[in-house]
């Protein structure tokens, strides 16, 4: 776990917590307390990230110029034609979004992000876990806002508007949800409203779920990802139904299915009947 910290200008390390376990907490202890907790969706994040920003940022964080002059050789005077039964159309300038296949992209997206996640820890009280006091939770540009009340979620939810106004983003309201817990009420799952950029919030009620990272995640929702391991289970049919020798099969199922069932072990908590049915299958699979 990366305890949160700054020095100097360098970008803070994100506590990394699996946030389900937030929601697991409050259901099975059942204490009278509050918890409200807003999924966020950035429309296009890596597609609409402005590299006038980007650049900004990479100066404010004190990159060297050696590398500065690279990005901007990269990102800068970019252009693209569109060519058509009429010809092709003149340039149109491409004035934001990271490179799709460059190592450095996701790099340069986590340190644009920067001020969005600042902006959203700074004054915010966030939510107790444990001891630890969570405001926010990133992975790239799935945001999960915390706090321990409805009021101070909001304020929050406003700065994160602000923040991303001033940075060119914005968020898709279809595909963000938010929920209030109040354990001290018979009805736990309150109807509160919340609003991202003047826009309303989906409230998921209790035992509805919300898609967050491949788990299902919710107050009260079953964790297993049932539809995520199906797929997997039909690639691997596939992959045994297929004109590949019996060792060429192997490696697929090392390199692409095995890692996507350790990625659905480490997010979610699965029951273990559907592993069981991978099991049965991959062992099979590796026989023939």
């Amino acid at each position: 776990m990366a305890r949160q910290r700054e020095q100097c200008n360098c970008p803070i390390a994100r506590i990394s917590v699996s946030f389900p376990s937030i929601l697991v907490t409050m259901s099975m202890t059942g204490v009278a307390r509050q918890c409200t907790v807003a999924w966020l969706d950035l429309a296009n994040a890596f597609g609409s990230m402005p590299h006038h920003h980007i650049s900004a940022m990479l100066q404010e964080f004190g990159m060297p110029e050696n590398f500065l002059r690279v990005i901007r050789e990269v990102y800068e005077g970019c252009s693209t034609t569109i060519r058509s039964v009429e010809g092709e159309t003149a340039e149109i300038p491409i004035r934001s979004g990271v490179k799709q296949g460059c190592p450095l992209s996701h790099i340069i997206f986590n340190l644009a992000m920067e001020p969005l996640l600042r902006a959203i820890s700074n004054g915010a009280d966030g939510f107790n876990l444990h001891g630890e006091r969570l405001s926010v939770l990133a992975y790239a540009d799935d945001l999960v806002l915390t706090a321990d009340d409805p009021e101070n979620l909001q304020c929050m939810l406003d700065a994160t508007s602000r923040a991303a106004d001033w940075m060119g983003l914005c968020f898709n309201a279809k595909k963000c949800a938010s929920v209030h817990i109040d354990g001290s009420k018979r009805d736990s799952v309150q109807t509160t409203g919340f609003e991202i950029q003047g826009e309303p919030v989906i409230p998921p009620a209790e035992g509805q779920m919300y898609q967050h990272l491949g788990t299902p995640t919710g107050f009260r929702v079953r964790q297993t990802p049932e539809d995520p391991i199906q797929e997997i289970l039909q690639d691997a049919t596939k992959i045994d139904a297929s004109l590949l020798a019996p060792w060429q099969k192997i490696n697929p199922l090392n390199t692409f299915l095995i890692p996507r069932i350790s990625c659905v072990l480490r997010g979610s908590a699965v029951v273990k009947v559907p592993l069981n049915k991978a099991d049965k299958l991959f062992r099979q699979l590796v026989k023939k």
